[in-house]
């Protein structure tokens, strides 16, 4: 079947399964590389995927004939296994690419062989918009539409046949596309390796597994010599592991004069990251006892009598055993991770002695946020439990992860909801310098500032161990009887006050000495003067917030010298800071987008210097390509507090633009260019300053509820963004013949660097103010739009 048969029904059927393929495909990769390696690489695949697209503008530009649509389907399919393969076979160690200039050639190879799938695929989009001419707005539409259907098949493909099954389902659709797209002499050998690769799917977990980074504690983990791997199961948002091994011993902060045989652990694992424990003991035997008495956090136990407690970020319910065995009234466990929670329940809830079958114990159906606000009684003592493993700061390898449960308002929200003489608990890992704990003290003293407690002094302790700090907060001044159980607390357990109401600094740093006490210096700075220490220390400790949830970004521009000098000297991840790797990527990214966007100009030369007697076009496919990239990220990420997972923003919002932006192209026609952008760019900038508004209001609803409220809100959105495209390469076709690959090729390598640029200018700025950049991006279009009539009177 040629290009001549492009209306035929087969060839827009293909055209729905290429797309549907390279959506699930971009969306398997996000997972692929999250579990594999680390966040970074999954922030980089949107950007992959665009420049992939921006490639293939380039090899449309050459006025040769492309290959057959059956061929770039097929092409499309291989490039997947291909780039499989090389992920999985070639190992990547982003800790020594400081040093090892093989590790920066072999994270250029991941890039490209992740990236040609999108190549392959772009080509065969670009070709059928190429040939399509005045009516490309329909198969536009129809690429829209086939894309938010891949969003829907990668969410059931990953939770059914995990991220290695839904390779292969992405790869099946390049074959099954090929079908409708080939005559009948190929369609026999094309279906029978459709047929192949979904088997391959099925089976692909089991026969060609995932194999991750070395550096992930899953696998150092394994390495022990009793390890055994007893389970693995997958959902959209994250994939569970089960490693037994006697090597597990996780007790955050337990004192050292804790007595007795530790109880037997097992290790849940999260994307690779972990251990989580499992804890073989029941809250009546004898050591739930000792936990109690020697667990820094237990202290709000001793404090109050027959509490009720809520646990937020709860792991496996270690804190909970504590609890109970303390006598608390009722223990809540937030939901923050439902396949440990179905654990829990199932497989290993005779490992655990019932842990969630105690009457005591409530099950929220929702992540912390969701439960803090959702909850209709107040507690006694409100826990953050430390499940996170332990984070080196001066690496930064986290500065880019989301963390909504210990922004300023989270911890706001939590205080709020204590009773009159609740007790919030805080535990954080020490670091050196100080970082994640003094930005959780920072945090503390901001939240009581909102909660109008006028002397924070009063309200506030702070201790360490060797290796954590525990931070209470009081909703009434601690009293001199609670002080004096507080002191017999921490010199049984030869624990160092940090900050005390009365504290004498004779107190100070006598069990877990250190040179000089720069806990007690800082904490002390950050309670008297919080704006001048926080602006004076070396790492960035301001709170995090909803509008840049970034808990573990502690860079400042300061650093840098320090940072390039220990250039291949500190074995660190990234040669010291995970803020720095965003501008590595935006160099690459470059070095890939603007000989995209520059070689079709020279390609067509003659051609381009008549068609840049109006330069507006160029600019105008820029806007466009800035604007959706602007508007895409923050997106997900500041709906990731309203879906609770990464993963089911990412899909949600890509579903949600997707395929109103492939009925806004379908109905193209209808809607006036300017008019339409100007009504765009004003619900942008509206919805930057209402949208955390709808969160707070919706956060206590259902996740159905959550997620249809999503897709009304981006509707507007979806719909308007999908028109200014498609009608851009309308004008071109009519006015400037063979100029539409340029703008595919400049569209593409736009969105590539700013995907990059978006990310950094959160980091900086917030995600709001990204919002806000990307409806700006829609008025540069408006600005830009080019002077030739465009689809009649619609270019009002």
């Amino acid at each position: 079947m040629n290009m001549a048969n492009r209306t035929s029904s087969s060839n827009t059927i293909g055209l729905i399964l290429l797309s549907a393929g390279i959506l699930s495909f971009e969306i398997t990769l996000t997972r692929l590389f999250a579990i594999q390696q680390f966040h970074h690489f999954a922030f980089v695949v949107i950007s992959l995927a665009v420049i992939g697209f921006a490639a293939s503008g380039v090899l449309l530009s050459t006025n040769r004939k492309p290959p057959p649509l059956s061929i770039l389907a097929v092409a499309y399919a291989i490039a997947i296994v291909i780039a499989y393969f090389t992920l999985n076979t070639i190992p990547f160690d982003s800790y020594s690419i400081g040093f090892q200039r093989v590790q920066f050639g072999i994270l250029i190879l991941y890039f490209a062989t992740s990236g040609t799938p999108f190549l392959f695929a772009g080509w065969a989009i670009g070709a059928t918009l190429v040939e399509a001419k005045l009516d490309a707005h329909k198969p536009y539409a129809v690429t829209f539409l086939g894309s938010a259907l891949g969003c829907l098949l990668a969410i059931v493909a990953i939770s059914t046949l995990g991220t290695e099954g839904s390779l292969g389902l992405s790869t099946s659709l390049g074959f099954l596309a090929a079908v409708f797209y080939s005559d009948r002499g190929k369609r026999i050998l094309f279906s029978a390796l459709f047929a192949l690769t979904v088997l391959g799917a099925i089976f692909a977990g089991s026969s060609a597994p995932l194999h991750l980074s070395a550096y992930k504690p899953l696998s150092i983990t394994k390495l022990a010599p009793d390890a055994e791997q007893t389970l693995q199961s997958e959902s959209v948002a994250s994939r569970l592991d089960i490693v037994e091994t006697g090597s597990v011993h996780i007790f955050p902060g337990l004192s050292l004069n804790a007595s007795g045989i530790i109880p037997l652990q097992t290790g849940i694992f999260i994307d690779g990251n972990g251990p989580i424990p499992i804890t073989r003991l029941a809250p009546s035997e004898a050591y739930a006892q000792e936990l109690v008495e020697h667990l820094p956090s237990s202290l709000a136990l001793i404090l109050r009598d027959a509490p009720r407690v809520l646990l937020l970020d709860p792991g496996a319910g270690l804190e909970a055993i504590p609890a109970l065995a303390s006598g608390a009234r009722s223990v809540t466990l937030a939901r923050d991770e439902p396949l440990i929670m179905d654990l829990l329940k199932k497989e290993y809830l005779d490992f655990s002695q019932s842990l969630v079958d105690d009457p005591r114990i409530l099950l929220s159906d929702r992540g912390s946020r969701g439960t803090l606000e959702s909850l209709e009684a107040d507690y006694d003592i409100i826990t953050y439990a430390l499940t996170d493993s332990f984070r080196p700061v001066t690496s930064g390898a986290f500065s880019l992860t989301e963390n909504f449960l210990l922004t300023k308002e989270a911890v706001t929200q939590a205080f709020d909801r204590l009773t009159s003489d609740g007790l919030l608990v805080i535990t954080r890992w020490l670091g050196t310098p100080p970082s994640e704990s003094a930005r959780a003290w920072a945090t503390l003293i901001a939240a009581l500032s909102d909660s109008k407690i006028e002397q924070p002094s009063l309200h506030l302790i702070a201790f360490r161990g060797m290796r954590t700090a525990t931070m209470i907060a009081s909703r009434t001044p601690f009293s001199a009887n609670e002080l004096q159980m507080i002191r017999d607390f921490l010199e049984a357990n030869a624990f160092d006050p940090i900050h005390l109401p009365d504290l004498d600094p004779r107190e100070l740093n006598r069990f877990n000495r250190l040179p000089q006490d720069t806990y007690y210096d800082l904490f002390k700075g950050l309670l008297k003067n919080s704006e001048e220490t926080i602006s004076d220390y070396a790492f960035n400790l301001r709170p995090a917030t909803d509008d840049r949830p970034f808990y573990y970004h502690f860079f400042r521009w300061r650093q840098t010298p320090d940072v390039i000098a220990e250039l291949g000297i500190r074995w660190q991840p990234f040669g010291g800071s995970g803020y720095l790797v965003l501008f590595i990527l935006l160099l690459l990214i470059l070095l890939l987008a603007l000989p995209l966007a520059i070689v079709p100009y020279f390609l067509r030369r003659k051609q381009s210097q008549i068609a840049m007697r109006s330069p507006k076009f160029p600019l105008y496919f820029i806007f466009l390509g800035a604007g959706y990239l602007l508007v895409e990220i923050p997106l997900i990420q500041k709906l990731t507090l309203l879906l609770d997972r990464p993963a089911i923003a990412f899909t949600v919002v890509l579903f949600s633009l997707l395929s109103f932006s492939g009925l806004g192209s379908l109905f193209v026609r209808r809607f006036p260019l300017r008019r339409s952008l100007i009504v765009l760019a004003s619900y942008l900038f509206l919805l930057s300053f209402i949208l955390p508004i709808i969160i707070k209001i919706a956060l206590p609803w259902s996740l159905m509820v959550r997620i249809l409220l999503t897709i009304v809100i981006l509707a507007p959105a979806g719909l308007l963004m999908g028109i200014p495209f498609v009608t851009g390469i309308h004008l071109l076709e009519k006015n400037l013949p063979g100029f539409i690959p340029w703008a595919w090729a400049i569209n593409g390598a736009a969105s590539g660097v700013i995907g990059v640029l978006a990310a950094i200018f959160t980091l900086e700025f917030g995600l709001g103010a990204t919002l806000i950049m990307g409806a700006s991006a829609y008025v540069g279009a408006i600005l830009s739009i080019p002077g030739y009539p465009i689809l009649g009177t619609n270019a009002s």
